[in-house]
This record gives structure tokens, sequence and C-alpha cells, in this order.
């Protein structure tokens, strides 16, 4: 766990549930997430049993808490890749980056690993300017690397040494 200015970067919590699912049913949200919407709240507690049950499998994966509530995903899933998410009510405040410049400095504190890469989708715009102006470069693409809910997606990659 760390934290912001505004936010606090933590391990996910049953309390945390109506947020959650409140992010991962909407489809706008998700557009480029490697899996579709939640149409309920009890898919929803289904993903998140596993996190609850071992937080220890995904030490440096977290919940964006702002304000008393969750309002995104941040985090290596798997160390080295980094992935985030986060509720269309805070898009274009700072939100992402400020949580991205947090994590990549928890990282740095950590020693966990050398570097961190991203896998995204050309036409997401907004995660590639975000990972740039994060001081992340350009490291590669692929074409039709992952199936998700939209069919197959291309990558490009992006990388910090830390």
């Amino acid at each position: 766990m760390f934290t912001t200015e505004r936010l606090i970067l933590r391990p996910p919590r049953a309390s945390d549930l109506e947020d959650i699912h409140a992010l991962f049913s909407d489809d706008e949200a998700l557009t480029y997430w490697s899996s579709g919407r939640h149409f309920s709240l009890e898919e929803t507690r289904i993903w998140l049993q596993p996190l609850l049950e071992d937080p220890a499998s995904a030490p440096y994966d977290f919940s964006i808490e702002m304000g008393g509530r969750i309002v995104g995903k941040m985090g290596c899933w798997r160390v080295p890749e980094l992935g985030f998410i986060l509720n269309r009510e805070v898009w274009g405040q700072g939100v992402a980056r400020e949580g991205l410049q947090g994590l990549v400095a928890y990282m740095r504190r950590q020693g966990a690993c050398d570097h961190l890469w991203a896998d995204v989708d050309p036409r997401n715009h907004r995660s590639r300017r975000l990972l740039e102006t994060c001081g992340f470069q350009p490291a590669g693409s692929a074409l039709r690397t992952i199936r998700t809910h939209m069919g197959w997606c291309d990558s490009d990659y992006y990388r910090l040494d830390l």
C-alpha cells in the first residue's frame, strides 16, 4: 500500500465490491480492457474473491481509493507487467498520472524488478499518452496479440527502466 497527494493505492477489500462493480460494468471504461463488462454484482464478487483470499498472489496490484471510494485499479498483476483502469467519473482529473507516478516510485523503492512494461491497444490514445508522459518509451508492437470482447487486438509495448 502507498499514498499520493489525493490517492491511496491498496489491496482490495470485500467492502469495495459495489465500487469495483461500477467500474467493471461500464462498457466505455472497459473498451480496451482484456475482458468485457460484468453484468451482475455476483459476477464481480466471483472476480474479486481470489484477490481477497490470496492477496500475496498479486502484491503489486492495487485498488485506487480517492475520497473514500474506489475509482480504479492499477498495478502489476504479474511483475513487471503494468495495467490500469479508471472509473469514467475521474477521467481528465489527473488521477491516472498521479497513480502511475506513485506506482513507479513505489516499485523503485520496493526493488521488485528492474523495469515495468505495458501492453496497450494502439487505438487507446489516452493510455499511450499517459505512459509516455510518465517516461515510458515505445518498445515495439505486434499484430493480433490478444483476443478480447472486441475480437483480435494488436499491441503497442511500452517500457520504463527503474
